[in-house]
């Protein structure tokens, strides 16, 4: 076997760290014991997923995500959970002949022997981070014997009197499973004959349950409890916000109720406190996408937008974009509402609208900061907007985001906003638009021949079809996926999402555009020509790519 590199030059290889954040590293460790990628971590320049990731790449196996896969039973049930724990191993697929084991050591010979006796099976190893591994095997084979939906419908099959009584331990169920399902929302929503439940997972809502109309008002309470409402207004819409743990991970829950029909809607917000890191690779640009991007973001000066409806994944790009911006050589400052995610080197500040700290006030302080890169959280009004294009033409990169539908439109948005034509043609360097789709489920996804033609009726045109299908007849046959459903993706056949865009690049000849006041398509027309590609050819390329499906792109683009 070749000698294995030091973890710190193979994240330094994969451009997951610096040789500088390595050297303050090496500093921290002479000062207090430790391993290298250990002190890494704790200071924040790479997550325990980037670890696992290079020990996947320089073992030669597959990186997997635990949050993103729920193991089968008939895969748990193999290996007995103190086994499990004892190796750091969780087994998460089986078949006749082989079982899958996530490992956060794909070396030890030891712990694959004793798997492989125990299941009489040969395995396929991936490699996930150990953290990961430990609070996976705690969690699915706690649910093994605690199934949560059996608990929810056995307490839904009681007399009303008892589910009223049990209405506090009915919503931590109903919260634990929306965790579980990798929910982003709870939709409680009552109707005529019963009250709903839905979650909202990968962007689609979701049934869950039904609960008797009988109790929905009590669930609601409970609800307003927890989050300090007025249990007793039931005519006005109220916000709020609570935290809940499970399994020791504490999630942050905002809270919104509105006035219906039938009674309080209420729609609950899911946000974990320990979001991992990103990297904009990790995201899911094309290549020559992920190209400019990075150019774009290492720029002295410029405003960067990026633009797309409420989660699109907006700020998952911009905090992708502030770790490839080098905090230790550069004075990055941001103001955020709120602050989501805290970064090693990066003087982040959470606006307070009661205070009078605004955005736009954030930035006029941030000037006298001595600053490099500003990150402003939203270009909400027009004072914001004219602070921003100030910090980008006085010598300073901005990173921001906007509401537009598509990247061009960002522009009329901001001349709508107050700012001159002129100083959104000198200081906007560079607008994307962004939107998340589906990816087909690993586990299920299958191979289907198609007529090229047949992707037409998704609304992609003939000519782009021929372009990236790279076919000559439109009649020609190609490939494309889907997936058929399984136990991972709760027989949906999509399982996580990543992002399509669109990226305006602002040259001279488009500069001089907005000069012109040329319009919007014609604007759009000429990037074209230039080479960017809209939301929906984006789409076309994972499409073609087997990354998701023809549907999904539709769905998302229209």
């Amino acid at each position: 076997m070749s000698q294995r590199k030091p973890i710190g030059q193979l994240l330094k290889e994969l451009g997951y760290v610096t040789e500088e954040q390595i050297q303050v590293a090496l500093e921290v460790q002479r000062i207090r014991r430790g391993l290298l990628g250990e002190i890494l971590i704790e200071l924040g320049f790479v997550s325990p997923k980037e670890i696992a990731e290079a020990i996947a790449y320089q073992s030669g196996k597959p990186y997997i995500d635990l949050s993103q896969y729920a193991p089968t039973k008939d895969a748990l049930l193999v290996l007995d959970k103190n086994i499990a724990k004892q190796l750091e191993v969780l087994p998460f697929d089986i078949d006749e002949n082989t079982l899958k084991v996530a490992m956060a050591n794909p070396y030890d010979i030891n712990a694959i022997d004793i798997i492989k006796r125990r299941s009489g099976r040969e395995l396929d190893i991936y490699v996930s981070d150990k953290e990961s591994i430990v609070k996976f095997v705690e969690i699915y084979y706690f649910l093994l014997e605690n199934p949560i939906e059996e608990k929810i419908k056995e307490i839904l099959e009681k007399s009303i009197e008892e589910i009223t009584a049990e209405v506090p331990k009915l919503v931590n169920l109903i919260l634990d499973h929306a965790i579980i399902d990798r929910s982003t929302d709870i939709h409680i929503s009552p109707e005529n004959i019963a009250s709903h439940i839905f979650f909202r997972i990968d962007g689609i809502m979701r049934h869950y349950y039904a609960i008797p109309k009988e109790i929905h008002n009590a669930v609601v309470s409970r609800i307003k409890v927890l989050a300090n409402l007025d249990i007793a207004e039931q005519r006005l819409p109220q916000d709020g916000a609570f935290s809940h743990t499970f399994f020791e991970e504490e999630y942050d829950l905002r809270v919104s109720t509105i006035p219906t029909a039938y009674g309080e809607n209420v729609v609950l917000r899911v946000l974990s406190k320990n979001l991992s890191l990103f990297n904009l690779r990790s995201l899911g640009f094309e290549e020559d996408v992920l190209n400019h991007l990075e150019e774009q973001f290492t720029k002295p000066q410029g405003i960067v937008l990026v633009t797309g409806p409420t989660g699109s994944g907006k700020t998952t790009t911009l905090y992708a974009a502030l770790r490839k911006i080098n905090a230790l050589e550069r004075n990055i400052l941001t103001v955020e509402d709120p602050v989501e995610y805290r970064f090693p080197f990066i003087k982040q500040t959470q606006v307070n609208e009661k205070a009078g700290y605004t955005f736009a006030r954030a930035i006029r302080h941030f000037l006298r900061q001595d600053p490099d890169v500003i990150l402003i959280g939203e270009i909400r009004d027009e004072e914001t907007a004219e602070m921003a294009m100030r910090a980008s033409i006085t010598g300073h990169l901005v990173l921001s985001t906007l509401h537009t539908n598509d990247a061009v439109s960002a522009i009329p948005r901001l001349i709508d906003m107050g700012i001159k034509d002129y100083m959104v043609a000198s200081g906007v360097t560079a607008i994307t638009a962004q939107r998340l789709v589906r990816k087909i489920c690993s586990f299920c996804k299958r191979k289907k021949e198609i007529s090229a033609i047949e992707l037409a009726k998704y609304g992609f045109k003939e000519e782009i079809i021929k372009r990236y299908a790279n076919v000559e007849n439109i009649n020609d046959k190609i490939n494309v996926w889907y997936g058929a459903g399984c136990e991972h993706c709760k027989n949906t056949g999509y399982l996580g999402r990543t992002v399509i865009i669109e990226l305006l690049l602002i040259d001279e000849d488009i500069a001089d555009m907005i000069v012109q006041g040329h319009t919007p398509l014609a604007i759009k027309q000429k990037a074209r020509e230039k080479g960017m590609r809209t939301l929906k050819e984006d789409g076309l390329i994972k499409v073609l790519k087997g990354i998701t499906t023809p549907e999904e792109v539709k769905r998302v683009t229209g």
